[in-house]
């Protein structure tokens, strides 16, 4: 029986430094010094005093959208419009030429140098793309198995019932092996919120499968969709199935608001992908917590032609986060990084890992003093595991894929 052993490492950055044994791709001992039957077999790392985190989760990317290693693109479109993003995602379906999945792989092994060992990516269907995306991201997820798990959820980026054909495209989606089924704008961009929602549960209900809706629509109208999406979630028993990314709602409610919505949100299980947009403020999250809302962070864009921003760094997602929210206290800086890690794989129900002996050896090593400390100045990964394999070094993946 071979063993990995990370020797020195300090866990969540606490702490005197602990040595972690692992075996058949879980932590198997947590203790203060290396196993005394050290073999041929068994692999030792020093990690001279740095600090060991869970992996990273990120709940909101958009892997097929990437234009990673593609030559930059002059973006020129002004208005931040839905119908902006829809001629710009169309017109980069039409003028980019690269495979899905060569994109998509690209970017994801980004993610994974940066330590997302958990992914959820969104993946274009409709009439104009068909099922290409989905079927490049089945092979991508595939080809990165041993590296992340990536779960793929089939969206109707240019709105469902405006473009007919997308439900049907939604379906064979979910029967050819997409992990869930997603939801846009009901009221905003489709006008008729009880169609899409009678749609996207009917499909989820029928290949039970979890539900995501991107919900753009704010104030009253965005509380009263939360509402809806709520009773149907507990109608039909879908509690903790359910979550909501881009929920612009939930950005400057009055306390009333928040209270009602975090109520809405904690009573039917659903979660609250958080994705730290640069126009809007970044919801209260932590009163949202504490009201037992489950939540998780998502890196979103991954530089396509509607926007130049994303790299896939979840860890720095914690830090945008951090400074909008103008958090100075160590406490708050270290709920940014359970957000990342422990409270993302619950809020989206992966394999827990709270680096404790049982959990899956899917870990983080950075340098840094403290927690605090890589929230403000997020340093490089200086390797990343698995289910107890290293599969990246200095940001750079060192398993084949």
């Amino acid at each position: 029986m071979s063993r990995t052993i990370l020797s020195n490492g300090r866990l969540n950055g606490v702490g005197d430094p602990q040595v972690i044994t692992v075996v058949d791709g879980k932590i198997d001992s947590i203790d203060s010094a290396v196993p005394a039957d050290l073999g041929p077999a068994d692999h030792v790392e020093d990690l001279n005093g740095q600090i060991v985190l869970p992996g990273f989760v990120d709940g909101h990317a958009h892997a097929d959208k990437s234009l990673w290693g593609e030559p930059w693109v002059r973006r020129e479109s002004e208005p931040i419009t839905m119908e902006q993003m829809f001629e710009d995602t169309v017109r980069q379906w039409e003028e980019t030429t690269t495979p899905v999945a060569q994109r998509a792989s690209l970017f994801l092994k980004k993610c994974v140098g940066y330590g997302s060992t958990s992914i959820r990516t969104f993946v274009d269907v409709a009439p104009e793309v068909g099922l290409d995306g989905i079927r490049g991201l089945f092979e991508v997820r595939e080809e990165l198995a041993d590296l992340t798990d990536l779960r793929i959820v089939a969206f109707p980026q240019l709105g469902l019932l405006r473009k007919p054909g997308t439900a049907e495209l939604l379906e064979q989606a979910l029967r050819e092996g997409a992990d869930a089924v997603g939801g846009l704008d009901p009221a905003g961009v489709d006008g008729d919120a009880a169609r899409q929602l009678d749609t996207v549960f009917g499909l989820a209900e029928k290949y039970q499968v979890p539900v995501d809706f991107h919900l753009h629509e704010s104030g009253e109208l965005g509380g009263w969709l939360i509402g809806q999406i709520a009773a149907r979630v507990k109608a039909l028993g879908m509690q903790g199935k359910v979550s909501l990314c881009d929920v612009f709602s939930l950005a400057e409610p009055t306390p009333a608001q928040l209270d009602h919505l975090g109520t809405l949100l904690a009573d039917a299980g659903i979660a609250v992908a958080v994705g730290v947009h640069g126009l809007l403020p970044v919801p209260d999250v932590k009163t949202l917590h504490a009201m037992g809302v489950r939540m998780c962070l998502g890196s979103d864009s991954a530089r396509s032609r509607w926007s130049p921003w994303g790299e896939g760094d979840i860890l720095s997602r914690a830090m945008f986060m951090a400074y909008k929210c103008y958090w100075r206290r160590d406490e708050d800086l270290e709920f940014a990084v359970a957000m990342a890690t422990t409270l993302g794989r619950d809020a989206l129900e992966f394999e827990r890992c709270a680096l404790s002996v049982g959990d899956p050896a899917d870990l983080v090593v950075l340098p840094g003093e403290t927690i605090g400390e890589v929230v403000v100045t997020p340093p490089q990964r200086t390797l990343v595991m698995k289910r107890g394999k290293i599969v990246a070094r200095a940001g750079e993946i060192t398993l084949p894929g």
